[in-house]
């Protein structure tokens, strides 16, 4: 896999789709030390400052319809890297943030770019290292140096991290998204509490029952019943 590194970019996703659309060959990745608009799902702002890991993968895929289970497989590639390099335990927000003791420490954001006879998926990923969150910015993120109380090697982790998403995105698309449904059921955030959920243009409250076989959120509603939300994500908790 070919690695194109930066000091600064806007974004390492925006990079890697018109490095794509140029025609470089699959796979990539766009790694930078910051970006100046990095950007999450939704087009929320993605803060980038020195000492995180920001970065693009760009693989070829079959088709653009799994872009969420692709985004969630990559959710279980960086919760497995990060327990295994540093001890750290995340849970999954769905549909793809990582946790660590409610505060997030991890985003992700899946895109597709069609051309011709090729699909390619970008996964954007955005890990909170090394670099310092401050709690009146941003009272929700956490990082991990934060976590350990040391800091961590970001060249070895950012190998890792690349490695086992290939891995993982490779294996929903020969075995389907059934192989890690137990991992994100088992390790899935906010379970039981009362969040708001953003889909189809609505705002949907309710207590987080688990998911689906298919990564679908599972709504518990006040009279028992469940809303199965596809597509959406966790706007207050």
């Amino acid at each position: 896999m070919e690695l194109l590194t930066y000091v600064n970019i806007v974004s390492t996703q925006d990079t890697a789709r018109q490095i794509a659309l140029d025609g470089r060959l699959l796979p990539f990745a766009v790694i930078a030390e910051t970006q100046s608009k990095g950007r999450g799902r939704r087009g929320k702002s993605w803060d980038s400052p020195p000492g995180g890991l920001w970065l693009t993968l760009a693989l070829a895929v079959p088709s653009a319809e799994t872009v969420r289970q692709s985004a969630m497989a990559a959710a279980h590639a960086v919760a497995s890297v990060v327990l295994t390099e540093t001890g750290v335990h995340t849970l999954l927000k769905w549909p793809n943030d990582l946790l660590v003791k409610h505060r997030k420490v991890c985003g992700i954001l899946g895109e597709t770019l069609v051309q011709s006879e090729t699909t390619t998926l970008l996964v954007g990923i955005g890990i909170n290292v090394n670099n310092v969150v401050l709690p009146d910015q941003l009272p929700r993120a956490a990082s991990l140096r934060e976590e350990l109380g040391h800091s961590i090697d970001l060249q070895h982790l950012c190998a890792s991290v690349l490695n086992m998403v290939e891995l993982d995105i490779n294996t929903l698309i020969l075995r389907g998204f059934d192989t890690f449904s137990p991992w994100m059921d088992a390790n899935l955030a906010l379970r039981d509490e009362l969040v708001t959920v953003e889909f189809n243009d609505q705002r949907e409250s309710g207590r987080v029952a688990g998911l689906s076989r298919a990564g679908a959120l599972l709504l518990k509603n006040p009279d028992g019943s469940l809303t199965e939300v596809d597509a959406g994500s966790i706007y207050d908790w």
